[in-house]
């Protein structure tokens, strides 16, 4: 996922609009937000977080403290974020409820929360496809165009301070989620169980093969009791018994071979699954 340009206007200390070019920032590869408190550090990955899920980074914040107390009345509160993951590139402008100066007389009213999601051509694209107009639409697919809940984007793209500890501390299994949404390891489990399969079925094929090979090396045992001259007056039936054998060995060599590759297949594929979840500890 990569962000390309952040707008924020009366959001936090931030009065009046105030644009940030990730893009450009990205261009040194990494690049550090700094400054004293109280300058709006934390303001712009809550509004990251915000323009995309709707809350803020940290669980326990309010979205009330979003709406900036040194804006002018009248001055409408939004964040806006393009951003681009492997579904395109997306614009979303979310406006947190707040009050406004009535339309008509004196005092305030308020003012709903809003949200549009834009697809867009490209990171400068004036205009583009509307495909969400309203908090829940949005919501819906901002989770999947991105492919992460908004627990699972905290804890593993933003991460507040303080809740690090809360990631090692959840079980093996929420982890594994969080891990299998962002790298993508479904598919080598899918691939682990096919796998398992395969061998069960080459299993099942070995065991037959070895009951046949069995029957056949017994009627072998019964038919190497007859009389050495019937043998000899019957080649045809030696023939047919050395044919027999070969073709049982051959069978119960080409399952054991098959047996093994899927063993070998299998443990690969569980080796990767493995590397890429953490093992699930």
């Amino acid at each position: 996922m990569d962000l390309h340009r952040l707008t924020v206007q009366a959001i936090g200390p931030f009065a009046g609009e105030h644009v940030i070019d990730f893009a450009e920032l990205g261009r040194s590869g990494l690049f550090l937000l700094e400054g004293p408190t109280g300058s709006g550090k934390s303001t712009l990955i809550d509004a990251v977080v915000f323009a995309l899920y709707g809350s803020l980074a940290s669980e326990g914040s309010s979205r009330d403290r979003l709406h900036s107390h040194h804006a002018a009345p009248g001055v409408e509160p939004y964040v806006e974020l393009v951003f681009e993951t492997a579904a395109g590139i997306h614009r979303v402008r979310r406006s947190p409820q707040h009050q406004r100066p009535k339309a008509r007389g004196t005092g305030t009213t308020n003012q709903n929360a809003a949200a549009t999601l834009v697809r867009l051509s490209s990171p400068d694209a004036d205009a583009g496809e509307v495909i969400g107009t309203s908090t829940q639409e949005v919501g819906t697919e901002v989770a999947r165009i991105v492919g992460l809940t908004r627990a699972q984007f905290v804890q593993t793209v933003v991460l507040p301070q303080g809740e690090f500890a809360e990631f090692l501390r959840s079980t093996g299994e929420q982890r594994r989620l969080v891990l299998q949404s962002l790298f993508g390891t479904a598919v080598y489990e899918r691939t682990a169980a096919q796998l398992g399969e395969m061998r069960k079925a080459a299993k099942a094929r070995t065991d037959a093969a070895d009951a046949k090979v069995a029957e056949a090396l017994t009627g072998l045992r019964e038919a190497t009791r007859v009389d050495a001259l019937e043998i000899a007056d019957a080649p045809d039936t030696v023939r047919l018994l050395a044919e027999l054998a070969d073709a049982a060995e051959t069978a119960r060599a080409d399952e054991e071979r098959t047996r093994q590759g899927a063993a070998t297949a299998l443990a690969d594929a569980e080796r990767v699954s493995a590397r890429s979840t953490g093992g699930g500890r």
